[in-house]
């Protein structure tokens, strides 16, 4: 369940590489040494191999001087047991992966964990996974996340303010990236989806496109949301919005399910003359749709997207897509905690604009 990414810029001896040595998690290794193994009954044979080994690679216990935990801060969102240290001194930070088994070619939180670590350069940093919403409650009340000064939670699933009530209860900093469940107090970090769709119709506009179809996503998660209105919002606001044009089933759908909606739609619908997708990882099905269906892109078919993926880039021509700035989310997360930690407060939202990538899939309106 656990996976250690370290990241420390002296050569000095960690509780990391303690608890590599010893056999041990890095949780029990900071209980033991902070004089608190009896408590979470952290067995005598593994506190005293801890000891002995921590001992030996010449460890030197630093006190910590905790302030009392509060309910809130100065101003919202609430940031309960801050953890004020030295500010040159280490912090350890957990990393959340709820209901995730593996970060490899995720399209969202594999760059954010990466900017998470880059911002956090000089602390230590531990990742865990693979436990759904069900389970994390009794997981966090084992007392391993309290040796952490501050948390970063990362979900695919939408999720509720109660879901995160047992992260509430470690009393401890934490920011809930890109999601934005209503009455939660913690700071999230959430990308700027609805002017990414907004600015994607703007350009096609100006190209004279007045019948835009959308592939999306009846999903209520912020992204979805912000894609959907601020494609309505632009095009009403150029008096061109139809309904019909809109397919929010796309979710769950392959290559496959891409071209073929692609090419029925093009068919049913002649008169569209650009596409808009949430989805850029299945360019390549849009793409192929619009082949079957007798469509050039962009002679007689523009199509825009979201997301970044490289797969996009690499097509014929290059797609025009919006990048999620997943990167600069992930460094923002730690900056937060950052703030908290020096008792500033921190606002609730933190909205972070994404980059267009220019291709060659946008032309004049046929």
């Amino acid at each position: 369940m656990r996976n250690v990414h370290k990241r420390n810029k002296t050569q000095r001896v960690t509780m990391t590489e303690i608890a590599r040595v010893a056999g041990v998690s890095q949780a029990a290794v900071s209980l033991v040494l902070a004089g608190s193994a009896k408590a979470h009954r952290i067995p005598p044979e593994t506190a005293g191999r801890i000891r002995e080994t921590a001992q030996k690679l010449g460890y030197t216990v630093r006190a910590r001087k905790r302030k009392p935990a509060t309910d809130s801060m100065a101003a919202p969102p609430v940031s309960a047991g801050s953890v004020p240290l030295a500010a040159n001194a280490t912090r350890s930070l957990g990393v959340i992966f709820v209901e995730y088994r593996g970060l490899s070619g995720d399209i969202l939180y594999s760059p954010a964990y990466l900017g998470f670590c880059r911002a956090a350069t000089g602390h230590e940093v531990w990742q865990y996974g693979a436990m759904g919403w069900a389970n994390l409650g009794e997981w966090l009340r084992s007392g391993e996340m309290r040796v952490h000064d501050g948390l970063a939670i990362f979900t695919h699933r939408e999720v509720t303010a109660a879901d995160l009530r047992p992260i509430d209860e470690l009393k401890r900093p934490y920011v809930l990236m890109n999601r934005d469940p209503e009455g939660l107090q913690a700071p999230r970090v959430l990308f700027d989806a609805y002017n990414m769709a907004y600015g994607l119709m703007e350009m096609l506009l100006r190209n004279g496109h007045r019948r835009i179809a959308m592939l999306g996503t009846r999903a209520t998660i912020p992204s979805a949301v912000g894609q959907r209105n601020g494609y309505r919002e632009a095009l009403r606001a150029a008096g061109c919005h139809d309904e019909d044009l809109e397919i929010l089933e796309t979710a769950t759908w392959d290559e496959a399910q891409f071209c073929e909606s692609v090419c029925a739609l093009l068919k049913r619908r002649p008169d569209v003359t650009a596409l808009y997708s949430f989805f850029d990882r299945y360019a390549e099905g849009i793409y192929a749709g619009a082949r079957e269906a007798g469509r050039r892109i962009p002679d007689d078919l523009s199509v825009v997207a979201t997301g970044g993926q490289p797969a996009g880039q690499r097509l014929t021509p290059p797609l025009t897509t919006m990048r999620y700035p997943m990167l600069e989310m992930g460094e923002a997360a730690f900056r937060l905690l950052e703030r908290i930690w020096r008792g500033e407060s921190v606002p609730l939202r933190t909205i972070i604009p994404g980059e267009l990538l220019h291709g060659g899939s946008v032309g004049p309106a046929r």
